[in-house]
């Protein structure tokens, strides 16, 4: 296969590459977000099956951004079709802007269809776009089974083994995750919300669309558990509607113990922003609370201070004047 790209590519604005990953806290933000995208298109390539050939094929990037990852596969684009496809019009814009040609970049919706024929793409993949989705998943999985070729390949990232410590606050235990929805209640402009899986989890629901073919859980560097883990599925033939993802796996007792295990998850999430709240408005209290006390000093100490004293007669008779 072709290496990755190593000419200069131009790079987005800050808040653009922000969007995708938390990078403005780095010494060197764009370094680090050229960085994050060429560990993607690695991982991409090195999941793909030893015979996959890009010549002719078209490729889509759902969720791209403004081509973290797509930035790092214009060489594959020379014989391939690339394209991606995001929500954020600004990020669609720039990389129409910046990247097109060769890439081709168009915005979805918030909710499905990709506004593409059936059987159009040979190759999907979603990084960090299934780790937020709460409600709409099985409809996008759908849509992207709908887009692909049949035996097409799909690739996608997800939140598992080794996040639950940084997400959830507790040890990962394999049984007790299925899909596990946490901080619903966040903001799409604070990361959105959070969704663990399990593999056992995608294997039942994932696995009535897809050929699950391969999973793979990757280390942090010094061999740590903590980033995304990655799957990768071969396109199933047939017709699905969302609840035949949705529905419960037949004899599979991890299913309740999940959804009562995200139960105690979502009340202890209600609590941390119970608490939180609370600790804010007693802050604000004590800020109000000190703002009064400085006003009353001030207050006196200017009544007492020789210039109130003067001109204390003319107030007396201005105040006189507005009675009359």
């Amino acid at each position: 296969m072709i290496g990755a790209v190593r000419a200069p590519v131009p790079a987005p604005p800050l808040e653009l590459a922000h969007r995708v990953g938390a990078i403005e806290s780095s010494e060197n933000p764009i370094e680090l977000y050229d960085m994050l995208g060429r560990e993607s298109r690695d991982q991409i390539v090195a999941l793909l099956p030893d015979d996959w050939d890009f010549n002719g094929k078209r490729v889509l990037d759902f969720g791209c951004g403004s081509g973290r990852t797509l930035r790092h596969f214009l060489d594959e684009a020379k014989s391939a079709e690339f394209w991606g496809c995001d929500i954020d019009e600004p990020s669609v814009d720039w990389l129409r802007e910046h990247l097109d040609p060769p890439i081709h970049a168009f915005k979805n919706a918030p909710i499905p269809p990709i506004s593409r024929p059936n059987g159009f793409f040979d190759l999907v993949y979603a990084i960090s776009v299934f780790t937020h989705l709460t409600d709409s998943w099985s409809e996008w999985l759908l849509d992207l089974h709908r887009v692909l070729r049949d035996d097409g390949l799909l690739i996608a990232t997800y939140m598992g083994e080794g996040m639950s410590q940084w997400l959830a606050d507790e040890p990962w235990d394999e049984d007790r995750v299925g899909m596990n929805v946490l901080r619903s209640w966040q903001p799409w402009d604070a990361g959105g919300p959070w969704v663990l899986h399990s593999d056992w989890w995608i294997r039942a629901h994932w696995g009535r669309a897809f050929e699950i073919l391969d999973f793979v859980h990757r280390p942090r560097m010094g061999g740590e558990l903590g980033r995304h883990s990655w799957v990768l599925m071969r396109r199933k033939r047939g017709k699905l509607t969302p609840f035949d993802l949705e529905r419960f796996e037949p004899g599979e007792e991890r299913e309740i113990k999940a959804l009562r295990h995200n139960l105690r998850q979502l009340n202890h999430d209600a609590a941390r922003v119970i608490a939180a709240r609370d600790a804010e408005v007693d802050e604000l209290r004590r800020h109000i609370g000190h703002t009064e006390q400085a006003l009353e000093r001030a207050i006196k100490g200017y009544e007492g201070s020789i210039s109130w004293r003067v001109t204390k007669p003319l107030r007396t008779l201005a105040g006189k004047r507005r009675e009359r």
